[in-house]
């Protein structure tokens, strides 16, 4: 299922600036709470699989909630207790393929239904935009009548010339090539008819970061629609550091983004390229960049984390101004790195009683932390090497959204621990 981009990249940095402030956040009786290093699976995060074990599975679960394998069923199932949902896909355009998602429908009702693999790419689905309204709206069908929305066309984003689609194009009025997805979209949707039929687009990308962060928003640009990036990897990537890099700021940025309704890792294990591996070939051995996709902290605005605790400075629920990283600090996770002065991040909290708490924070390029009603600052340029940075910090009962606001270009926070006295 692998495939190329010759698309333009587009670099996108993102920063962050450190003061800390607080604010009293939600109600109380609407949130999650969890403790501070406490697993939190992710209702965005799924994997394209060909084959996962019960202990595949099992490794998966704490922070993946589902997977597909291009097709209308599975016989991988996970095990009693493992919480993960599988999703359905009608690949390509053959009778037996809508007659079995129909059949699997008349059973399940997953969240989704996947539609349509890559029109666009040869060696996939391959049909021109034309054909691929039609049996789009055939799946709508389908779905509609048991209940179930529907994801889809999952697009290539871009692909050389011999591999890519041509057809009579009906807004250009001439035959086209469609090697980048876009104008092919254009013209399905001119086909479809109607342009509330398509709910959800999906969008499949292989090249770096700096393609990464365009391809996140290009779609919802394009057509105002959520997106479901079903495909994703750095499938050249040149060492395994640079792999473990690009899966944590890639996946972040997809756990983020409000227009993101999904993604899925391509895939649990890749025999021609080992750095984008999930696992080892072990079952239930995850990989380093799969322990880390397992563990990458969620961003959802109703999970709030309990106090006393070490929390990953990853577990942020809003940045400004911020970038993660593979952590530099020896037995670190995630780092969150200033990228400019005035960068900040939010974390949710939760406290029972009121306390005044020794905070101590993990840092490098800080020289100290002042605190004020309103939170902490993170002063100086400290230089390179982590320490461990202790103040006082009062915080009423309840929730709270704690913000620590950077001062310097390059500052960085590997967690934020909590002490009762």
């Amino acid at each position: 299922m692998k495939r190329f981009s010759n698309c333009l990249c587009v670099i996108a940095i993102l920063c962050i600036s450190m003061v800390c402030s607080i604010s009293l956040a939600a109600d109380p009786g609407k949130v999650r709470l969890f403790n501070c290093d406490e697993p939190v699976q992710s209702y965005k995060r799924g994997v394209c699989e060909n084959h996962l074990s019960p202990d595949d599975f099992k490794a998966l679960a704490p922070g993946v909630s589902w997977f597909y394998n291009w097709h209308y069923e599975t016989k991988d199932l996970p095990p009693a207790g493992v919480n993960m949902e599988f999703l359905p896909m009608c690949w390509g355009d053959t009778q037996d393929r809508l007659s079995g998602l129909d059949r699997y429908l008349s059973n399940h009702k997953p969240r989704a239904v996947l539609a349509i693999n890559e029109p666009n790419l040869k060696g996939q689905a391959f049909i021109p935009p034309e054909q691929t309204a039609k049996l789009f709206l055939k799946i709508k069908a389908i779905a509609d009548k048991h209940g179930v929305p529907v994801v889809g066309p999952h697009m290539a984003l871009g692909s050389a010339p011999n591999e890519s689609i041509s057809a009579d194009d009906p807004i250009e009025n001439k035959k086209m090539t469609y090697t980048f997805m876009v104008p092919f979209l254009k013209a399905f949707y001119h086909y479809v008819g109607s342009k509330d039929a398509v709910g959800t687009l999906g969008v499949h990308g292989y090249g770096n970061m700096g393609e990464f962060n365009w391809l996140s928003g290009v779609l919802t640009k394009e057509f105002n629609t959520p997106v479901w990036v079903t495909e994703y990897a750095f499938w050249k990537v040149p060492s395994d550091a640079e792999a473990l890099k690009f899966m944590v700021q890639s996946t972040d940025l997809l756990e983020r983004s409000p227009q993101v309704q999904g993604y899925a890792w391509f895939k649990e294990r890749v025999d021609k390229n080992k750095r984008i591996s999930l696992f080892e070939k072990e079952s239930g051995k995850l990989t380093p960049i799969g322990q880390a996709y397992v563990n990458l902290p969620v961003h959802d605005t109703d999970v709030y984390y309990k106090l006393p605790g070490k929390l990953s400075a990853g577990r942020y629920v809003a940045m400004k101004d911020a970038q993660i990283y593979p952590s530099s600090d020896a037995n670190g996770f995630v780092d969150m790195q200033a990228e400019k002065g005035s960068a900040s991040c939010d974390y949710n909290v939760s406290v029972s009683t009121p306390t005044t708490f020794t905070v101590r924070i993990r840092a490098t390029g800080v020289e100290s932390i002042s605190a004020q009603k309103t939170g902490i600052t993170l002063q100086g340029e400290g230089g390179k090497d982590w320490k461990t940075i202790e103040t006082k910090l009062q915080l009423p009962k309840g929730t709270t959204t704690l913000r620590v606001a950077f001062t310097a270009k390059g500052q960085r926070i590997e967690s934020i621990e909590f002490v009762k006295p």
